[in-house]
Protein backbone atom coordinates (compact mmCIF):
# COMPACT_ATOMS: atom_id res chain seq x y z
CA UNK A 1 0.00 0.00 0.00
CA UNK A 2 1.54 3.30 -1.10
CA UNK A 3 1.91 6.41 1.03
CA UNK A 4 -1.04 8.12 -0.65
CA UNK A 5 -3.41 5.21 -0.02
CA UNK A 6 -2.35 5.05 3.64
CA UNK A 7 -4.03 8.40 4.20
CA UNK A 8 -7.37 6.69 3.58
CA UNK A 9 -6.91 4.01 6.26
CA UNK A 10 -8.89 5.89 8.94
CA UNK A 11 -11.78 6.46 6.50
CA UNK A 12 -11.77 2.80 5.45
CA UNK A 13 -11.66 1.60 9.05
CA UNK A 14 -14.51 3.91 10.03
CA UNK A 15 -16.55 2.86 6.98
CA UNK A 16 -16.13 -0.79 7.97
CA UNK A 17 -17.15 0.04 11.53
CA UNK A 18 -20.29 1.77 10.21
CA UNK A 19 -21.10 -1.27 8.09
CA UNK A 20 -20.72 -3.74 10.95
CA UNK A 21 -22.65 -1.67 13.49
CA UNK A 22 -25.39 -0.91 10.97
CA UNK A 23 -25.94 -4.57 10.13
CA UNK A 24 -26.01 -5.90 13.68
CA UNK A 25 -29.51 -6.85 14.81
CA UNK A 26 -31.18 -3.81 16.35
CA UNK A 27 -31.80 -4.05 20.08
CA UNK A 28 -35.40 -3.96 21.16
CA UNK A 29 -36.27 -0.73 22.87
CA UNK A 30 -39.20 0.20 25.00
CA UNK A 31 -40.64 3.58 25.69
CA UNK A 32 -40.31 6.84 23.83
CA UNK A 33 -37.43 7.53 21.45
CA UNK A 34 -34.97 10.01 22.99
CA UNK A 35 -34.84 13.35 21.21
CA UNK A 36 -32.46 16.28 21.01
CA UNK A 37 -33.76 19.59 19.69
CA UNK A 38 -36.87 17.89 18.36
CA UNK A 39 -35.03 15.21 16.37
CA UNK A 40 -34.70 11.57 17.32
CA UNK A 41 -31.29 10.92 18.83
CA UNK A 42 -30.49 8.27 16.22
CA UNK A 43 -30.77 10.91 13.46
CA UNK A 44 -28.07 12.93 15.22
CA UNK A 45 -25.94 9.78 15.37
CA UNK A 46 -26.47 9.20 11.64
CA UNK A 47 -25.59 12.80 10.78
CA UNK A 48 -22.51 12.74 13.01
CA UNK A 49 -21.34 9.41 11.64
CA UNK A 50 -21.55 10.50 8.01
CA UNK A 51 -20.04 13.88 8.83
CA UNK A 52 -17.11 11.99 10.36
CA UNK A 53 -16.82 9.63 7.38
CA UNK A 54 -16.84 12.55 4.97
CA UNK A 55 -14.25 14.40 7.06
CA UNK A 56 -11.98 11.36 7.08
CA UNK A 57 -12.33 10.96 3.32
CA UNK A 58 -11.53 14.64 2.82
CA UNK A 59 -8.53 14.44 5.13
CA UNK A 60 -7.27 11.43 3.20
CA UNK A 61 -7.74 13.12 -0.15
CA UNK A 62 -6.52 16.51 1.00
CA UNK A 63 -8.25 18.37 -1.83
CA UNK A 64 -9.85 21.77 -1.44
CA UNK A 65 -11.74 22.12 -4.70
CA UNK A 66 -15.52 22.21 -4.48
CA UNK A 67 -15.97 19.41 -7.02
CA UNK A 68 -13.64 17.05 -5.11
CA UNK A 69 -15.34 17.86 -1.81
CA UNK A 70 -18.79 17.32 -3.34
CA UNK A 71 -17.68 14.01 -4.88
CA UNK A 72 -16.36 12.69 -1.57
CA UNK A 73 -19.50 13.80 0.27
CA UNK A 74 -21.56 12.05 -2.42
CA UNK A 75 -19.43 8.92 -1.97
CA UNK A 76 -20.23 8.93 1.76
CA UNK A 77 -23.93 9.46 1.04
CA UNK A 78 -23.94 6.63 -1.51
CA UNK A 79 -22.19 4.33 0.95
CA UNK A 80 -24.83 5.14 3.56
CA UNK A 81 -27.56 4.46 1.02
CA UNK A 82 -26.02 1.09 0.27
CA UNK A 83 -25.95 0.24 3.96
CA UNK A 84 -29.60 1.27 4.28
CA UNK A 85 -30.47 -1.14 1.46
CA UNK A 86 -28.54 -3.92 3.18
CA UNK A 87 -30.42 -3.24 6.41
CA UNK A 88 -33.55 -4.39 4.60
CA UNK A 89 -32.04 -7.89 4.74
CA UNK A 90 -31.64 -7.82 8.54
CA UNK A 91 -34.78 -9.00 10.33
CA UNK A 92 -34.75 -6.36 13.08
CA UNK A 93 -33.74 -3.48 10.78
CA UNK A 94 -35.31 -1.71 7.84
CA UNK A 95 -34.52 0.79 5.14
CA UNK A 96 -35.15 4.32 6.43
CA UNK A 97 -35.43 7.38 4.22
CA UNK A 98 -35.14 9.55 7.35
CA UNK A 99 -31.79 7.91 8.13
CA UNK A 100 -30.61 8.60 4.57
CA UNK A 101 -31.63 12.24 4.93
CA UNK A 102 -29.67 12.46 8.19
CA UNK A 103 -26.64 10.79 6.52
CA UNK A 104 -26.84 13.32 3.68
CA UNK A 105 -27.14 16.27 6.06
CA UNK A 106 -24.06 15.14 7.97
CA UNK A 107 -22.00 14.59 4.82
CA UNK A 108 -22.99 17.94 3.30
CA UNK A 109 -22.33 19.87 6.52
CA UNK A 110 -18.94 18.19 6.84
CA UNK A 111 -18.06 19.15 3.27
CA UNK A 112 -19.11 22.75 3.88
CA UNK A 113 -17.12 22.86 7.10
CA UNK A 114 -14.07 21.50 5.24
CA UNK A 115 -14.37 24.13 2.53
CA UNK A 116 -14.75 26.89 5.14
CA UNK A 117 -11.79 25.63 7.15
CA UNK A 118 -9.56 25.29 4.08
CA UNK A 119 -10.51 28.82 2.93
CA UNK A 120 -9.48 30.17 6.32
CA UNK A 121 -6.25 28.19 6.32
CA UNK A 122 -5.43 29.54 2.86
CA UNK A 123 -6.14 33.10 4.05
CA UNK A 124 -3.89 32.64 7.09
CA UNK A 125 -1.14 31.23 4.88
CA UNK A 126 -1.44 34.20 2.54
CA UNK A 127 -1.29 36.62 5.49
CA UNK A 128 1.78 34.84 6.86
CA UNK A 129 3.60 35.23 3.53
CA UNK A 130 2.98 38.97 3.37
Amino acid sequence: MGPKSRRYRPAIAFALLLLVVSLLPAPETGGPTPELLGLALDKWVHAGSYAALTGLLLRGHGRREFVAVAALAALAVGYGGGIELLQGLVASRSLSVADMVANTAGAVLSGLAWLTLMTRVDALDADART
